[in-house]
C-alpha cells in the first residue's frame, strides 16, 4: 500500500508539475499591415521601410524561438509555416529566397522583425529553413519581395496607408504575378468593419521549394553608399578598406566603400567587427 502511494503521488507530482509548465494561452490572431518605428537589434538600429522592389543577399539564419507566439504583424508563430522576419520590410509581405550555396528556392511570408544581428539578414522558420536546405550555421541567400503579392496584401489591410474604401468588397486576395501572369490567393478579405476588427485573413504558402542554380560565394562587409567616389574612399580609408560600384545601386548611390572579399562567414564576421570598431555602424554583410 505504501508503495502504491508512493507511486500515486508521483505520478500526481508530475501531473501537476506538467500543468505549471503549459504554454500560456495566445490572443487570437489579429494579421495586419505595420511598417513600425527604428528598433535597436545587438549594437545597431534598424529602420523600417516600405518596399515592393527589394533585392538584396546576405545571411539567413534559423528563428530561434521555438515557442508559439504572436508576430509581429498580429499571426501565431508556427514552426511548420512557410515564414520568416526581416529587419526592415513591411509586414507581411511575400519574398523569395534562395540559397545560393545549392540552388534551393522558397516562397515565405515576412511576418516578424529580427534577426536582432546586423551581420545577418532573414531568419526563416524551421519549416522553411529545412526546406532551402539550410544546417544550423548561416546560410547565404538572395531575397527578392514579390511585388505583386505584397502589394496585394498591403491593400487588403484597413491598416495600410491608403484611402478606405467603405465599400470594399468581401472576396479573395489576389496576386497576379509580373512574370507570367499566373494569379494567385495570398490572402482573404471581408468587409472593411469586419477587417477592422478580426484583421486580414492569411493564407498558408505551399511547403515547398524549387531547384534553382547554385553559384560560388564570397562575403562583402557593406560600410555604405555614397553618390561621389572620393566621400566613399574617405569611408573605406577609416578601415583599411577598398571602394567598388555599388552591388545596389539605388536612391542615386554610386560608389560603396566595403571590406573584403571574405572566403568564410566567420571571416565576414571579423569583418564587420572590425568595421563597428572603426565607427561604422551601419555595416552589413552582404554576398557576392
Amino acid at each position: 500500500m505504501r508503495l502504491l502511494n508512493r507511486v500515486g503521488g508521483g505520478c500526481l507530482g508530475v501531473l501537476l508539475l506538467a500543468s505549471c509548465h503549459q504554454q500560456p494561452l495566445l490572443p487570437p490572431a489579429q494579421p495586419h499591415y505595420v511598417i513600425g518605428g527604428a528598433w535597436q537589434g545587438d549594437g545597431t538600429w534598424f529602420y523600417p521601410s516600405e518596399s515592393f522592389e527589394l533585392r538584396q543577399t546576405g545571411l539567413a539564419v534559423r528563428e530561434a524561438n521555438p515557442a508559439p507566439h504572436i508576430t509581429a504583424d498580429g499571426e501565431i508563430w508556427s514552426a511548420s509555416s512557410m515564414t520568416g522576419a526581416h529587419q526592415t520590410l513591411q509586414l507581411p509581405a511575400i519574398v523569395s529566397v534562395r540559397n545560393l550555396a545549392n540552388g534551393r528556392i522558397v516562397r515565405v511570408r515576412v511576418n516578424e522583425r529580427g534577426p536582432a544581428a546586423a551581420g545577418r539578414m532573414l531568419a526563416l522558420s524551421p519549416q522553411a529553413a529545412a526546406l532551402l536546405g539550410m544546417s544550423d550555421s548561416p546560410a547565404p541567400v538572395e531575397l527578392i519581395v514579390d511585388e505583386a503579392a505584397s502589394r496585394a496584401l498591403a491593400e487588403a489591410s484597413p491598416d495600410a496607408p491608403r484611402l478606405d474604401i467603405q465599400t470594399a468588397p468581401r472576396g479573395e486576395v489576389m496576386a497576379q504575378s509580373l512574370n507570367g501572369g499566373v494569379a494567385e490567393r495570398v490572402g482573404r478579405r471581408e468587409d472593411v468593419a469586419a477587417s477592422r476588427h478580426a484583421g486580414m485573413i492569411l493564407t498558408d504558402l505551399p511547403q515547398q521549394f524549387q531547384q534553382g542554380m547554385a553559384q560560388p560565394v564570397s562575403y562583402i562587409v557593406a560600410l555604405g553608399g555614397f553618390s561621389g567616389r572620393g566621400v566613399a574612399w574617405r569611408v573605406a580609408s577609416r578601415c583599411g578598406g577598398t571602394v567598388a560600384p555599388a552591388t545596389e545601386n539605388g536612391h542615386g548611390l554610386s560608389w560603396e566603400a566595403r571590406l573584403g572579399p571574405f572566403g568564410t562567414v566567420q571571416q565576414a564576421d571579423a569583418g564587420l567587427a572590425q568595421a563597428r570598431v572603426c565607427g561604422i555602424a551601419g555595416a552589413r554583410i552582404v554576398v557576392e
